[in-house]
């Protein structure tokens, strides 16, 4: 649930992953490795959750901070449990123009701190630049599949396991982006805005334009990485209706992970979207494939801004935040092992945010509370997050 217009600010930041920052982090690199590798062989036996369940949403305010703080934050993830992070890989920043070359540097930061850090990341492509879009409008889909397609390979390129960030950068602990999700939530006008009116836009309308473009990523990232991970775009709401319009529009095939983002009242209606999702997944007999929650949460914006009467169940305080967090954890744990779900991984929405915003509750639902002057306050959310991380990982935090 990003913000209306997700990532798309002028600014960009300077990166940090020049030779000298590197050279500098780089001293810690083995250390670091050296404690991933013990602290591995030492989790393994108290763990109750797969590999990189604990994951949180990077993004909106916090891409802004100056760097330094944005290193100190990922250090500071990476201590509090989180195993995985979801951000976008901003297409229509990194190729604002169709035949110069792509500018990385936002991309590059994220990666290199990710890597520094020994954390996963799950890299969401949207949305398209103007040159891409089928219209003007800033949430149109890409006109022609293959445009996201050659984007795909140019980020494999760069960040796969041969990506030429590698060899750029020996300094770092080699972790290769593996796990692309294509899109979010692109059955919401607002992150795929095609024309009601305009006959010859038909084809690119939810579900069947979405399917075109993902099946187009797909191979083509399949074929410059066997080994990736293609996630479906986060469905909402009744996500399983969503999917299986998907699977009536052929997109069985193309993508590896399904992906749900429902916001609810109580922790244990996700289990039941959960369900149905599965077993929408078993109708079209595609049950082998993972599935995963990429976004949830329930902001603390009870007091602090005006919302909609359809949003008050999953507006609460910040206490009520640290409590639905812990539940659901533990409910998302024992559904990893139940067979009617098979629950792979969580990423809490967000990591920090502003609070500040008048009437979007979803800029109250950070771990931390980023102030104007850039300092991230810790919220109560936060120690629940470490507290289940102790619980379902068997990590010492």
């Amino acid at each position: 649930m990003h913000s209306p217009q997700p990532h798309l600010r002028p600014t960009l930041i300077r990166a940090c992953v020049g030779r000298r920052w590197l050279r500098v982090a780089g001293t810690a690199v083995a250390v670091l490795a050296l404690a991933a590798s013990a602290a591995a062989s030492a989790w393994a036996a108290g763990r109750r959750v797969p590999p990189h369940f604990m994951g949180v949403y990077w993004g909106n305010t916090a891409i802004d901070a100056p760097p330094t703080l944005q290193d100190e934050q990922w250090r500071l993830m990476a201590r509090s449990g989180v195993e995985s992070v979801r951000t976008v890989f901003n297409w229509a920043e990194a190729q604002p123009w169709r035949e110069a070359p792509a500018d990385w540097t936002r991309i590059d930061a994220v990666v290199a701190r990710a890597a520094v850090n020994g954390l996963d990341l799950l890299a969401v492509i949207y949305p398209a630049p103007t040159w891409a879009r089928l219209t003007t409008r800033p949430s149109a889909p890409p006109r022609d599949p293959s445009t996201l397609a050659a984007f795909m390979r140019q980020l494999i390129a760069r960040y796969g396991p041969k990506g030429s960030f590698w060899s750029e950068h020996p300094e770092l602990p080699r972790r290769p982006v593996r796990q692309w999700q294509i899109w979010n939530e692109p059955h919401y006008r607002n992150n795929w805005d095609v024309a009601r009116s305009d006959p010859e836009a038909s084809r690119q309308r939810f579900p069947q334009g979405y399917v075109r473009v993902l099946c187009g990523a797909y191979k083509a990232i399949k074929r410059a990485d066997r080994g990736a991970t293609v996630v479906l775009a986060g469905l909402t709401e009744d996500a399983w209706r969503y999917l299986a319009q998907i699977y009536r529009a052929g997109g069985r095939g193309c993508f590896d992970v399904v992906a749900s983002q429902t916001f609810t009242g109580k922790p244990k209606n996700l289990l039941v979207v959960l369900e149905n999702m599965r077993a929408t997944m078993r109708r079209y007999r595609d049950s082998r494939r993972a599935l995963w929650i990429t976004e949830t949460s329930w902001p603390a914006a009870r007091g602090r801004a005006r919302y909609p009467r359809g949003q008050s169940p999953f507006v609460t305080t910040d206490s009520g935040m640290a409590k639905q967090l812990r539940e659901l954890y533990r409910l998302a744990a024992r559904a990893v092992r139940d067979p009617q779900i098979r629950l792979g991984r969580v990423y809490w929405y967000e990591w920090s945010s502003a609070y500040r915003a008048p009437d979007w509750i979803f800029d109250y639902s950070g771990l931390l509370r980023i102030e104007p002057d850039w300092r991230f306050e810790p919220m109560p959310a936060l120690a629940a997050y470490r507290t289940v991380a102790r619980e379902l990982t068997g990590r010492r935090l």
